[in-house]
């Protein structure tokens, strides 16, 4: 899920660079941190998992996701960050729902689109879990052919701690030049830098090793201003059935 549905991590940088949902062919996914207007099939499930490292600042996280039904997924993701000085751990649940009413065919490809809700928590040091921000993002995405797609993310973010609110906005294009892998370059940014942190820009990739069933991949991230880059390699293992 995107992070500003995202929700905050060992540091905003953190924040604002990683997870999302599964998606196959040029579906959003792992590794984008931009969502998909596509849901997970019915009775199927995936987990991913991955870590972080932007300077001496790290995290590991593992993000489930399941299809409860033609049109409704159930997603979160928990987040272990290094070191633990200021949190031991960081967590997200939403719900992702994708009408099938909603999906348009154009003279450039389908446009689908979706609502995708979610609230996140934390657990401070000195504190138990509690919940720190709430989010709704507008989905759509341009399915352009099976192997090129955009996706944009459109909506408010609010931090119950400030109860002050901003505007996320993530635009992502995928490029599938192989069955066996994608490419990809996405933008995440908003209307309030100071509550939401810099924009984040991000390229990477995701290999098979069993086509739409087990990928590995690899992201590079830069927030604007700054010159450390956030790198995350992962696992996502997809269409476990339930």
């Amino acid at each position: 899920m995107p992070r500003c549905l995202q929700f905050s991590r060992t540091s905003r940088f953190l924040a604002l660079a990683s997870l999302v949902l599964v998606g196959v062919t040029a579906q959003a996914g792992r590794p984008l941190s931009s969502d998909d207007a596509a849901t997970a099939p019915v009775g199927s499930c995936q987990l991913e998992g991955w870590g972080e490292k932007a300077g001496s600042s790290r995290a590991w996280v593992l993000a489930p996701a399941c299809g409860l039904s033609d049109s409704v997924e159930l997603g979160g993701d928990y987040s272990r960050p290094q070191p633990r000085d200021e949190s031991r751990g960081e967590a997200s649940l939403a719900v992702k729902w994708v009408p099938k009413s909603w999906q348009i065919p154009t003279a450039w490809g389908q446009l689908s689109f979706g609502l995708k809700a979610g609230l996140s928590f934390e657990r401070p040091v000195s504190s138990g879990w509690r919940r720190s921000a709430s989010g709704l993002l507008g989905l759509a995405t341009l399915a352009i052919s099976e192997d090129a797609a955009v996706h944009l993310n459109l909506g408010p973010h609010k931090e119950r701690a400030s109860g002050q609110s901003g505007t996320a906005l993530n635009l992502a294009g995928v490029w599938m030049p192989d069955p066996r892998g994608l490419l990809f370059a996405e933008i995440q940014t908003n209307d309030r830098p100071a509550l939401l942190g810099a924009t984040v820009r991000t390229v990477g990739g995701l290999w098979w090793l069993s086509p739409d069933k087990l990928g590995l991949s690899l992201t590079a991230s830069r927030q604007s201003g700054s010159s450390q880059t956030l790198w995350t390699a992962g696992f996502g293992w997809y269409g476990l059935e339930f």
